[in-house]
């Protein structure tokens, strides 16, 4: 899919938000405004045309693509039906995880036995999906938006609670950067939904953190996982004694 339609629409939505006319436009470009409104029309931009542009509503180029990449139509969840597809099948399983934490196809191969067509084949499936965009070269698009969230109690939430979450509370969460908090009390309904609005907060400052550190060379992260949960409960034990 090309990128010009959406920079196009971008650069519009900039000269409007800036007060920029056709005209305005015209005067820069030393051109004719009819001649504008057919570059418009036509989206038959040169990388100089838009660098002109650009700079008279005072953003750079990349910052027009960044923009552009943000209002990008992007999925906030899958269907159950995918859910379900890509949970049966481990190794997509293993390749979604991946390309949502912005793992590179060469990445991928260097440290995984997948070999070059079965790789092709999984992201294929996931382009299929609209959770990437497979470009040339085999360069990986992510297309998820950044609030995606799996569906709730759904296949991928159901196979995290019956076959991972054991296992990470297994650990002792003793190395210094770990850490394990089982905090208990008697708090009132309004407390707790202040304390979920902070866990929603800290989850939104994740993903930022997740997104920001994607630009870190592989070798500076490693796989990380939070588990972040409140309930109003009694220990059974402790139910069992009440009057």
């Amino acid at each position: 899919m090309s990128d010009i339609p959406h920079l196009i629409s971008q650069l519009k939505k900039q000269l409007k938000k800036h007060h920029f006319t056709y005209s305005d436009v015209a005067r820069q470009l030393k051109l004719s405004e009819a001649s504008v409104k057919r570059l418009f029309a036509s989206s038959n931009f040169t990388l100089q045309r838009l660098e002109q542009i650009c700079h008279l509503i005072g953003i750079s180029l990349s910052e027009l693509a960044l923009e552009a990449e943000r209002e990008r139509d992007k999925i906030n969840t899958l269907t159950l039906e995918q859910e379900k597809a890509i949970v049966s099948d481990i190794k997509l399983l293993l390749v979604t995880y991946l390309v949502l934490n912005r793992w590179t196809f060469q990445q991928i191969v260097e440290h995984y036995t997948f070999s070059e067509p079965e790789l092709i084949q999984l992201l294929a499936r996931l382009d299929r999906m609209k959770i990437i965009e497979l470009l040339p070269e085999n360069r990986i698009r992510l297309i998820t938006a950044r609030d995606f969230r799996w569906i709730k109690h759904g296949p991928i939430e159901s196979f995290v609670m019956d076959k991972v979450k054991d296992a990470f509370l297994a650990a002792r969460f003793e190395q210094s950067e770990e850490a394990l908090k089982f905090v208990s009390g008697l708090l009132s309904r309004n407390a707790m939904l202040k304390i979920k609005q902070k866990l929603e907060k800290m989850e939104q400052e994740i993903h930022q953190m997740v997104e920001q550190d994607s630009q870190l060379p592989l070798s500076e992260r490693n796989g990380f996982s939070a588990l972040l949960a409140i309930r109003f409960w009694d220990f059974k034990e402790f139910s069992a004694l009440k009057r």
